[in-house]
């Protein structure tokens, strides 16, 4: 990656926030407060609260919603996640699972990992892992999750994200050409400050269920309780 776009993140951290990335915060708790877009809000387009189909970049990378269980699930479940965050990796490792096995793959709840990235290196990881394209997107997100004390915290940060990408089957242009496609960059960018207008996203793991940001604890034991509710 250039100079140029690891600025072009750190500028778009700042903006996003209005305080420069070290104002968010990366908790496994979400504020307390709902906050419901107004109806003619543009924000409201790029943070639905079902699926956002999204397009295919020059690249090759899908700035959509991957969602995984029924279409017709009554409950759908947004996850609003910074790929470095470790409260989103102890999600993802914990209550995930049983969500998945319990609730997604039942039917019962539709998921969908939306990004939200804190800092340059959860940026550099997004872009990668939309880089493969829309059938590769949880794969590749759920690998960084799972191996993150491996590649987010060094000095070597860039190199570390490149070099799984390259594992993974996206070859050394194509890993070049990701992290110079300024659209799938705003793409992710513009999302990103849609969670925080529509939901008041300031935090990471944030979960909107059906319409409405959940402001409890996200062990599995709480969150089937909600789950359950709905019903």
């Amino acid at each position: 990656m250039s100079k140029r776009i690891i600025a072009g993140i750190a500028i778009a951290l700042g903006t996003a926030f209005g305080i420069g990335t070290a104002g968010a915060t990366e908790t496994g708790s979400a504020v307390t407060v709902q906050y419901v877009a107004p109806a003619d809000s543009g924000m409201a387009a790029l943070a639905p609260t079902g699926v956002y189909a999204g397009n295919v970049t020059a690249s090759g990378g899908f700035t959509g919603d991957v969602a995984e269980g029924s279409a017709s699930a009554p409950v759908t479940i947004i996850e609003y996640a910074s790929l470095s965050c470790p409260s989103c990796a102890k999600f993802h490792a914990g209550t995930y699972p049983a969500l998945k096995s319990q609730y997604i793959d039942t039917g019962k709840v539709r998921f969908i990992l939306r990004d939200f990235p804190l800092n340059e290196s959860a940026f550099a990881a997004t872009i990668l892992a939309r880089c493969g394209g829309a059938q590769a997107y949880l794969p590749f997100a759920h690998h960084y999750l799972s191996t993150q004390d491996s590649w987010a915290f060094g000095d070597d940060w860039l190199n570390r994200i490149e070099t799984i990408g390259k594992q993974r089957g996206l070859d050394a242009q194509r890993v070049d050409a990701c992290l110079k496609d300024g659209a799938l960059f705003q793409s992710i960018n513009e999302r990103r400050k849609a969670g925080v207008a529509v939901f008041g996203v300031n935090s990471t793991p944030t979960l909107v269920i059906n319409g409405q940001r959940y402001d409890g604890r996200s062990d599995f034991g709480s969150l089937s309780q909600v789950i359950d509710s709905m019903l």
